[in-house]
C-alpha cells in the first residue's frame, strides 16, 4: 500500500494529536500513524491528573479539551456533584472519557486521516530530506509506503528520528556539560510545604495537611497567586547528599503504568496473583505504607466517580534497553512492569505479611471494570518518561527554566513558540540510596524552575530539514523534566502544526519557516509563547498578543507586562530602540532586556511625544502619524496624557507588522 500526504505526523500522542489537528484545520493534508489502537497516550492511558501549574489559557486545542471534559461531567453528574467537582474545571478526566474526546476532535477534524497500530521501520532520505516512510503493522505483516513534504515525530520513543540517521541523545549529560546543578549522579531530598505535605510526594506526614487535599491542582485560593500566577507544586528539593558528584551516565528515569483505580464495589476488580510473583519485591513498599499510609504511599489522585490515578510502582534501571530496542525487547519490559504493577496490589490486598488493616484498605480498591475493556482493565501505554532525545539545533537546559542573569524572569528566545513552566524533576534513574536519600537520580526543583520560552530550534534536526520533533524534542536530560507533561506536549505540538502549515504556505522546508511570521499567526489564533502574570493571550486588550509577541525580542526583563500603568521616558527611549534594531535586523533580545531591567525610572512620556518619537527616530512616513495616535489613544487617554506601556507595545507591534525588515515600511496603510 502506497499514499502520499503533505504532513505526516508519527505518534497518537496528545502532542501527536495536536500536531496533526492544526496542521489539518489550517488546510493541509495530514495523516496521523498511531502505535496504540486508543488515541491519547498518556492523557488516555492512566495519566489522568494533568501535569500542570499553568491554569491560564495556553492553547485553543488544550482549551477545546479541558471545556469538553467539563460539559461531560456537567451533563453527566451535574454542576454541583462529586465527579464535576473532581474534573478540577477540566483539567482531570477519566482515561476512558479522555479517550472519547480525543476521538471526537480527530473525527471533527477535516483533511486529517489516521492509521493505527503502525511503527516506522524505514525511511527514503535523499540528502537532508525525508522523501517517504515505511510503516510497519504491529498486528499483521502489512506495511504502507507513505510520502510526504514534511514529518513530524511525536511518539514518546523519538523512533522516526532513529530510523532517519537524526542525531539524538539517551541518558544523562554530566554536570559540567552544560553547568546543570541537577545533572548526571545525584541524591536528593524532598520536601512538602503546609499545603502539600511530605506524605503528597510519599515520605513523612504533615499533621497541618487538610485531610480532603487533592493533589496540586486542588490548591487554597490564597495560593493561586503570588509571585508567579502558578499552582505551586507540592514537593522541592530539601537537600543534596553526599555522592552527588553530577557524572554522566546512559540511564534514564524509571518508568511505570498508571492505573486507573476505584472504590466502587460495583466496579472494583482486584487482580489475581501475576507470573513470576515474588513477595520480596515490596518489602520497602510496605515499610513505606506502615509509616504513612496506602493512599500515600500509591499516590493516589482523586478522578471523577469514584476514581483514583495510581502513580507508584517505579522500576528503575529496568527500561534502560528500551529506547533502542526493537519492539519484542520493549514488549519484555513492558510486562515486567506490568506484573510490577499488579503484584504491588496483589501485595497488599493479600500476602500474609501485610498487617490486616493495611489489606482491609487496601482491598477497598481495585481495577476499575469500565476502563480499558478490551485489556483486561489495565491501560495500554507504558508511561515512557523518557527514551531518545533530539540532539537538535538548540538544547534546551536547565538553565533555559531558570532565572537568568540580569534579568527577573528565565532567558528570553526569539524564536520562541511555547511556554514551558513544570518544575525541573526526574524520577529515579537507579534504585541506588544514600542514607536519607531518595533513589538516586530523582529529584524536584520547583524551588528555583521558573516558566520559560521555549524555542523553534528545539524541534528542528541538524541533518533532515523537513521535519519537526515536538515530542522527544532537544533537551538535556534535566531540561526535558520540564518539557516532558502532555499539556507541554500539546502546546509545542499545537505550535508544530502551525509551523507545518506556514512551511507548506511559503513553499520551504520548516527549517527554513519565517519564525516571525510563524510567532505572529500563534498569538493572533491565542497560542501562548511567552507567560505573564498579570496579561494572557487570550486576553480581551487590544494589548494582549503584541505582548506576547514582543516578550520575545527583549522588550520585557520580568514576568509583569504593567500594561495599564504610563510609559516611563527611559523605557520608550529603550523600546524604541529596541524596534529600531529590530527593523534592522540587529537585534538581541536577552542584552535588550537586560538593558531595559537596568534602566532607572523616569516621567512618563506623553502619547504625542511617543508618536512623534516613533516616526522621527525609525523614519516612518507622516502617514502613519494618525493611525500611530488612534492605537495610542482610546476613549480613557487622550493625546496629552501619558501614554500606557499596553499602547505603546500596540503601536510598535503594528510598525514591526508592517515591515518588510529592512528599515523601510511597505504597508500604505500604516
Amino acid at each position: 500500500m502506497t499514499s502520499s500526504y503533505t504532513t505526516v505526523v508519527v505518534g497518537g500522542t496528545p502532542g501527536g494529536i495536536a500536531a496533526a489537528v492544526t496542521a489539518a484545520r489550517q488546510g493541509v493534508d495530514t495523516l496521523l500513524v498511531t502505535y496504540n489502537a486508543s488515541l491519547g497516550g498518556m492523557m488516555t492511558g492512566g495519566l489522568s491528573y494533568t501535569d500542570t501549574m499553568l491554569k491560564k489559557h495556553r492553547t485553543p486545542i488544550f482549551a477545546e479539551w479541558r471545556s469538553a471534559v467539563r460539559d461531560h461531567y456537567e451533563t453527566e453528574y451535574g454542576r454541583d456533584s462529586e465527579s464535576y467537582a473532581r474534573c478540577e474545571d477540566g483539567y482531570i478526566a477519566e482515561p476512558h472519557v479522555g479517550e472519547q474526546i480525543f476521538e471526537a476532535l480527530t473525527e471533527d477534524t477535516e483533511n486529517l486521516d489516521i492509521i493505527r497500530e503502525f511503527y516506522p521501520s524505514s525511511v527514503v532520505r535523499v540528502g537532508n530530506q525525508i522523501k517517504s516512510v515505511t510503516f510497519q503493522s504491529f498486528v499483521q505483516s502489512e506495511t504502507v509506503d507513505v510520502s510526504g513534504d514534511i514529518f513530524i515525530e511525536a511518539t514518546y520513543e523519538g523512533d522516526l528520528m532513529a530510523v532517519a540517521g537524526v542525531s539524538h541523545r539517551i541518558g544523562r549529560e554530566s554536570r559540567s556539560e552544560h553547568d546543570e546543578q541537577f545533572a548526571g549522579r545525584l541524591y536528593t531530598r524532598t520536601r512538602g510545604d503546609r499545603y502539600y505535605p511530605q506524605e503528597a510526594v510519599g515520605d513523612g506526614v504533615d499533621p497541618s495537611a487538610p485531610p480532603d487535599r487533592r493533589g496540586p491542582l486542588d490548591t487554597p485560593a490564597e495560593k493561586n497567586q503570588g509571585e508567579l500566577d502558578l499552582v505551586p507544586h507540592p514537593a522541592g528539593i530539601s537537600e543534596l547528599h553526599a555522592r552527588s558528584t553530577g557524572e554522566g551516565d546512559q540511564t534514564i528515569q524509571a518508568y511505570n503504568y498508571r492505573l486507573c483505580l476505584t472504590d466502587d464495589p460495583e466496579k472494583r476488580i482486584h487482580p489475581s496473583k501475576p507470573d513470576g510473583y515474588d513477595s520480596s519485591a515490596y518489602d520497602e513498599t510496605l515499610e513505606e505504607v506502615k509509616r504513612i499510609g496506602f493512599r500515600s504511599t500509591l499516590r493516589l489522585r482523586y478522578l471523577p466517580n469514584d476514581k483514583a490515578d495510581m502513580n507508584t510502582a517505579d522500576l528503575p534501571g529496568k527500561n534502560y534497553d528500551y529506547p533502542t530496542a526493537d519492539w519484542s525487547r520493549r514488549r519484555e519490559i513492558a510486562a515486567e512492569h506490568e506484573r510490577h504493577a499488579l503484584g504491588l496490589l496483589y501485595f497488599l490486598q493479600n500476602d500474609q505479611a501485610v498487617p490486616s488493616d493495611i489489606q482491609t484498605e487496601a482491598r477497598n480498591w481495585g481495577l476499575a471494570s469500565d476502563e480499558w475493556e478490551d485489556n483486561d482493565n489495565f491501560p495500554f501505554q507504558l508511561y515512557i518518561r523518557e527514551a531518545r532525545r533530539l540532539d537538535g539545533q538548540y538544547t534546551f537546559s536547565e538553565s533555559d527554566a531558570r532565572h537568568a542573569p540580569g534579568l527577573d524572569r528565565a532567558p528570553i528566545h526569539e524564536d520562541s513558540i511555547s511556554v514551558i513552566e513544570y518544575p525541573l524533576d526526574s524520577h529515579a534513574c537507579t534504585d541506588d540510596r544514600q542514607a536519607g536519600s531518595h533513589p538516586e537520580g530523582h529529584f524536584f526543583a520547583s524551588q528555583v524552575t521558573r516558566p520559560a520560552q521555549f524555542p523553534y530550534r528545539s524541534i528542528l534536526p541538524k541533518q533532515v530539514d523537513n521535519m519537526l520533533v515536538p515530542v522527544p524534542a532537544s533537551a538535556t536530560h534535566v531540561g526535558y523534566g520540564s518539557i516532558r507533561l502532555e499539556p507541554t506536549w500539546i502546546h509545542i505540538g499545537e505550535s508544530t502544526g502551525y509551523a507545518a502549515a506556514l512551511a507548506v504556505e511559503q513553499d520551504v522546508p520548516p527549517s527554513d519557516v519565517d519564525v516571525t511570521r510563524l510567532q505572529k499567526r500563534l498569538v493572533d489564533d491565542g497560542v501562548m509563547i511567552s507567560f505573564f502574570n498579570d496579561t494572557n493571550v487570550d486576553d480581551d486588550d487590544p494589548w494582549s498578543e503584541p505582548i506576547q509577541y514582543l516578550a520575545t525580542k527583549g522588550f520585557f526583563s520580568s514576568y509583569n507586562a504593567d500594561p495599564e500603568s504610563p510609559l516611563a521616558q527611559s523605557t520608550a527611549d529603550q523600546w524604541i530602540s529596541l524596534t529600531l534594531d529590530q527593523l534592522r535586523g540587529e537585534s538581541n533580545p536577552m542584552n535588550a532586556a537586560k538593558e531595559t531591567n537596568d534602566r532607572s525610572p523616569s516621567e512618563p512620556i506623553s502619547c504625542t511625544e511617543f508618536v512623534s518619537r516613533l516616526i522621527g527616530d525609525l523614519s516612518l512616513p507622516e502617514r502613519a502619524k494618525t493611525r500611530l495616535q488612534d492605537i495610542v489613544s482610546d476613549q480613557q487617554t487622550g493625546l496629552d496624557d501619558p501614554v500606557l506601556r499596553g499602547n505603546a507595545c500596540c503601536a510598535i507591534f503594528h510598525v514591526l507588522d508592517r515591515a518588510d525588515g529592512q528599515h523601510t515600511i511597505t504597508d500604505p496603510n500604516l
